[in-house]
């Protein structure tokens, strides 16, 4: 009953856009208190003004929209809270070992998940400075990151995988293909990172544009199984856009990547 308590003091604490929605039931049944004590000093440092809708759930994490404040300026922020009691998070090791940044040995399984936060932010700092079409990271906490929020009017931007066949209609998707390809070449030379989890789930369409999501499971080009999961990701992109008569062969499309050709033709 106190948590009860302690979770409803929290949330009249936290400034929430519609207190009497359906998204305060939401935050009330997904966030525990730790989280909510998260949000808290993040919106007391400034960073969170206004907590908004939720944008997705998942079983590793849920992202809602907030009115934010950054570089001296409102911002639309995404609020990725990943859950700290998740079954999920199995498969974390794959990408942690032979990360030189992060030595997980000294790390415990319940700050495990505080890693993977940072990991994604550093990330997702690497990609912006490589110029990859990618959210701007803003701040992270626990297990709370802060991000630029991609669609208009806290209306996310649509997922591939939403957009189906009606891509043709969008854009040339020849160009679009292409440029998804050229943006994996920059995060790949110039952030010497690999997204590992590249499809179209987590590509989102945005102004014309390419828009990559997700990085906490990206690795340092040097990692291990580096090449493996470059190679899988070329695969899924490949794999997607076959449905509209791209044909390119993966061995091409890698030396590209790799820069060891000048292109994939």
């Amino acid at each position: 009953m106190r948590d009860i308590r302690d979770i409803d003091r929290y949330l009249d604490k936290i400034r929430i856009k519609e207190k009497d929605s359906d998204d305060r039931k939401i935050y009330a049944e997904v966030l525990d208190l730790r989280t909510l004590k998260t949000l808290y000093k993040l919106s007391s440092k400034g960073y969170i003004k206004a907590l908004g809708g939720v944008i997705s759930t998942g079983k590793e994490a849920n992202v809602f929209y907030a009115d934010g404040f950054y570089n001296g300026r409102d911002i639309p922020l995404a609020v990725k809270i990943y859950r700290i009691e998740t079954r999920e998070f199995y498969r974390m090791d794959e990408y942690l070992f032979g990360d030189k940044r992060f030595d997980i040995r000294r790390v415990s399984k319940k700050d495990l998940i505080f890693l993977w936060v940072e990991k994604e932010f550093r990330n997702l700092i690497k990609a912006n400075e490589a110029k990859v079409y990618a959210p701007t990271p803003v701040h992270y906490l626990n297990n709370v990151i802060l991000m630029e929020f991609i669609g208009d009017d806290e209306t996310p931007a649509p997922l591939l995988i939403e957009i189906g066949r009606e891509i043709v209609e969008l854009t040339d998707v020849y160009e679009f293909f292409l440029e998804i390809i050229n943006n994996i070449k920059k995060l790949y030379m110039d952030a010497e990172l690999v997204h590992s989890d590249l499809s179209e789930y987590n590509i989102l369409y945005h102004d014309d544009k390419p828009y990559f999501i997700d990085f906490g499971q990206a690795v340092l080009i040097d990692h291990p199984k580096a090449s493996t999961y470059l190679e899988r990701d070329l695969k899924n992109i490949l794999r997607y856009f076959s449905k509209f008569g791209i044909k390119k062969d993966l061995k091409k499309v890698l030396e590209f990547v790799k820069g060891d050709s000048d292109g994939i033709d």
